[in-house]
């Protein structure tokens, strides 16, 4: 007989005296042996209780099999009793009658031989890893040892094998028709199996994995348990996140490490959940071929099954934190620095888009409610408040303007421009400030409080009095777009600024300042009417550089730098 298994009907085949030999089946990693365990734990039965487990992982003959029951049944020479008694004096009689006969070299093994019977007699035995064993041992030969000890020895068996990891599928077929008299398939749950994997690997964003996982359709324990501990190894440290920004990162994680562990069949690959981009563009060239009546092609079919599951984890879009988590799973390193970058920036994006959504809908509900009375306005407002950095500046107008029509509340209304203008500073203040920031023109057919106005204009104006060559140079490098201010400043820059620019620098500051100036000065004429004599300056800021750290890495490194565009004879120059 064949049964899908609950814990009930395992537990009441267990304990069935006429069932001598049965199986327990399943995939692998779903659970069967933590079943077993968990029962053995639990039953009153004392033949469960005191059961022998052996593996049968890269056992080549029935020899070690045996000798790995013999291991497993010492704790028993442990114990007093008749039971006890009978195995010492048994192995006892063994040892004088290897003795007797048999060089060392195989005296163990004899001694194994001899003791088997009063170690195991009547004994409940578990095999498992029967899908591991080596080559050597054949599979008539675990037939033969079942057979012997069920007749011969009055033992009970149960078997434990992943039925989708036999190699020879035979060998399932001959075990059902010469020894197993029941068998149970374990059918585990993505529910199920996330419960073992996270009593197994606690996790504190268990409640957020687990979705994701079930959306995957994952059942294998072990590929669940490496998922957890990829989550909790990346987000290390960050406990509090909101859960926006869980949303945001734990489904991508998730589905990445399953794919990286094989843990989905015929899923999606890494870099198809990396290029999201693509997978919009091959979803609406899918779209227009049906709207033509043609027939979808195979490769369409299982992309679509592939964005469905995206979709089912509500992963929209991918950017550099995909990117960042199939690198950890490549190498096995967090890159901390990063992650909380990218963390920061999910999360300031995460609070606008909050109090956006709050702000309009205080003032949708103010405006259309007019029997809404003032002080519950006020109240609502007060909650507003505490989301003003994070609005743009017409919301925070709009804002203004409302309450201030309300009774008692130009307080309020003044403190939101108050505080909306003292963040804008805040971010004037941060070390390379971009001038850009701080331009209304985008604004200029919305209404803008004169306060901000003038908040904007003096923050611009600071920013860019304190503008230094390494700033306008990163800024060019990113957009390539520039203004007056940014002109003035590379203009002005001496030799020595230059120079000691260069020397400061390390790392990617120090690969984005050379190769932008390499740029420049490469394409000096065209350049001339807005930078004047600066990429001169810097290609003489160069050659003073190769001359006095000559023999050092930075004349190797300038002279690369100059080889890279062809432009290493100008070194030489006069």
């Amino acid at each position: 007989m064949s049964m899908a298994i609950t814990k009930a009907s395992f537990e009441e085949l267990l304990v069935d005296r006429q069932v001598r030999v049965m199986a327990l089946f399943g995939k692998w990693g779903t659970g069967k042996s933590h079943m077993w365990k968990l029962l053995r734990a639990t039953s009153r039965d004392p033949e469960i209780k005191s059961a022998l487990y052996v593996s049968l992982f890269g056992a080549a003959s029935v020899g070690e099999l045996k000798l790995k029951l013999c291991q497993s049944a010492m704790p028993l020479l442990e114990k007093k009793g008749p039971r006890a008694d009978a195995v010492k004096g048994a192995i006892n009689t063994a040892k004088i009658a290897v003795q007797s006969f048999f060089k060392l070299g195989s005296a163990l093994d004899e001694l194994t031989m001899l003791a088997i019977p009063a170690l195991v007699r009547d004994k409940f035995i578990v095999i498992d890893d029967i899908e591991r064993k080596h080559d050597k041992l054949a599979i008539d030969e675990v037939l033969g040892f079942i057979d012997d000890f069920t007749q011969n020895y009055g033992c009970r068996i149960l078997l434990i094998l992943n039925t989708d990891q036999l190699a020879d599928k035979t060998v399932w077929d001959k075990f059902r028709e010469k020894v197993i008299d029941a068998e149970l398939r374990l059918d585990t749950t993505s529910a199920e199996a996330f419960d073992i994997a996270v009593q197994l690997s606690p996790s504190q964003f268990a409640p957020k994995i687990q979705p994701a996982v079930e959306a995957c359709g994952l059942t294998n324990i072990r590929i669940i348990r490496k998922i957890i501990r990829a989550v909790n190894n990346i987000l290390s440290g960050n406990s509090a996140l909101l859960d926006d920004v869980l949303n945001r990162m734990i489904p991508s994680t998730v589905l990445l490490s399953a794919i990286h562990y094989k843990g989905i069949e015929d899923g999606p690959t890494t870099a198809f959940v990396l290029d999201s981009q693509s997978s919009i563009s091959r979803h609406f060239e899918r779209r227009e071929r049906a709207e033509r009546g043609e027939d979808a092609s195979d490769e369409d079919k299982l992309h679509a099954r592939w964005e469905l599951l995206l979709n089912r984890l509500n992963i929209s879009h991918t950017d550099e934190y995909e990117i960042l988590v199939s690198d950890y799973l490549s190498a096995g390193l967090v890159d901390r620095s990063s992650v909380d970058a990218i963390i920061g920036r999910y999360s300031q994006e995460r609070r606008r888009a909050g109090a956006q959504a709050r702000a309009r809908e205080f003032i949708q509900s103010t405006i259309w409610d007019p029997e809404l009375p003032p002080n519950e306005i006020l109240k609502t407002a007060q909650l507003v408040l505490a989301d003003v950095q994070y609005l743009d500046c017409y919301t925070v107008t709009s804002l203004h303007d409302l309450l201030a029509n309300v009774e008692g509340g130009k307080e309020v209304a003044g403190q939101m421009i108050t505080l909306w203008i003292e963040h804008l500073q805040k971010i004037a203040a941060a070390p390379g400030a971009d001038p850009s920031q701080f331009e209304l023109s985008k604004w200029t057919n919305q209404n803008v409080h004169p306060s901000i106005v003038s908040a904007f204009s003096e923050a611009r104006g600071h920013v860019e009095q304190r503008r230094t060559l390494l700033d306008v140079i990163l800024i060019l490098a990113e957009r390539d777009a520039w203004g007056h201010a940014d002109e003035a400043v590379i203009q002005a820059a001496t030799i020595d600024d230059f120079k000691q620019t260069i020397l400061s620098l390390r790392g990617e500051q120090l690969r984005l300042f050379l190769l932008k100036n390499m740029d420049l000065y490469a394409n000096r004429n065209s350049y001339e009417k807005h930078f004047g004599s600066g990429p001169n300056n810097f290609l003489e800021a160069c050659k003073r550089i190769r001359v006095e750290y000559a023999g050092t890495r930075w004349e190797g490194l300038i002279e690369n730098v100059f080889k890279s565009v062809n432009l290493d004879a100008d070194l030489n120059r006069e």
